[in-house]
């Protein structure tokens, strides 16, 4: 495909992000945008000079124009407005994570099955040259055979500000919302270790801090993974921590000071992975980045659409993902209120 035609379901923060995205990438042209105000529509149309503007989902989905959206309402609404968007013959980008829990993502898989159309979950750190790089050291056996992974994602807000991270109705919380990167890249580094697609993990624990509304402020994990790694993995949205990436091997260890989902490696630019060895001093790999990461992502769609699903970020993924945060946040006890 050498254009497609985007549609945007939903007018936040992350929506800007993509939207700048789609004007930097090859083969993504913005078409219409969507939300629950008409005015909110339309002054976001009027930012990135997207010709249509509407004040309803239903009427952005009834757009001939638009050949895929990109969902980023609340976390509990994503299942909904993919369905909705698959049923439209749309094919769906949907922000992480895709659905609240994994037996809610079947619905999805099955809708866009159905209607034939594309469906990914929208992990853009994944496609990061970075992430890449970090993949390829592990499975050249840079560091030897993987015995631990340790990664953290976490950052302090102001309620006030940011009241749907602390709503359970609106799947609040650090682990939904930022936790996901830390499942997702603790289950990579095993499946790059052990040279298959799909892993997870044999035993899941944690403890969180809790919220009187019962969400997880910030919260630990430990991941038992298929053969013997041991996963930390740490999150939060109250509480300002160091991200970053520790990967422990027989013959040394792989430090990502900076993560390819953090704010500032969303534009192009270079990013560092510092090899450490056993024995000898460490080695910073530079890994440069000449596309936004959002840019990268649209054109990955538009490169896979015929496919269906992207190969790197298959249903499989997906669904392995969602269980393991659902078995997270059961550890932790999400949702039980004091």
């Amino acid at each position: 495909m050498t254009q497609l035609r985007w549609g945007l379901l939903a007018a936040g923060t992350i929506a800007g992000h993509f939207a700048a995205g789609v004007e930097e990438s090859r083969h993504g042209v913005l078409t219409a945008v969507a939300a629950r105000s008409g005015d909110r529509a339309r002054d976001f149309a009027a930012r990135f000079e997207i010709p249509n503007a509407y004040g309803s989902y239903e009427d952005l989905l009834a757009d001939p124009d638009v050949d895929a959206v990109y969902v980023s309402t609340p976390h509990p609404m994503h299942g909904e407005w993919a369905i909705r968007a698959a049923e439209a013959g749309k094919h769906v980008l949907c922000e992480k994570p895709l659905t609240v829990t994994a037996a809610a993502a079947e619905e999805v898989f099955d809708a866009a099955r159905k209607h034939d159309v594309f469906l990914m979950e929208a992990f853009m750190y994944r496609l990061h040259p970075q992430t890449r790089r970090l993949v390829e050291l592990i499975s050249a056996g840079a560091i030897g055979e993987v015995r631990a992974v340790d990664t953290t994602f976490s950052f302090d807000s102001d309620p006030a500000e940011t009241a749907r991270l602390g709503d359970p109705a609106l799947g609040g919380g650090g682990i939904l919302d930022v936790g996901c990167y830390c499942t997702s890249l603790a289950r990579l580094v095993a499946q790059a270790a052990l040279g298959v697609d799909v892993v997870e993990p044999l035993e899941v624990s944690g403890m969180a801090r809790l919220s009187a509304a019962g969400v997880d402020e910030y919260a630990t994990g430990l991941l038992r993974l298929p053969g013997d790694i041991l996963a930390t993995i740490s999150c939060g949205i109250r509480l300002a921590r160091e991200d970053g990436i520790r990967v422990f091997g027989t013959r040394g260890q792989l430090h990502v000071p900076r993560p390819a989902w953090i704010h500032p490696l969303r534009a192009p630019g270079t990013s560092e992975i510092i090899l450490t060895p056993s024995s000898g001093a460490p080695e910073v790999i530079e890994v440069e980045a000449t596309q936004g990461i959002f840019a990268r992502e649209a054109d990955h769609v538009a490169t896979h659409i015929e496919d269906r699903q992207s190969p790197e970020l298959t249903w499989a993924e997906t669904l392995a993902n969602l269980r393991t945060l659902d078995r997270w946040r059961e550890a932790v006890g999400y949702g039980r209120t004091s």
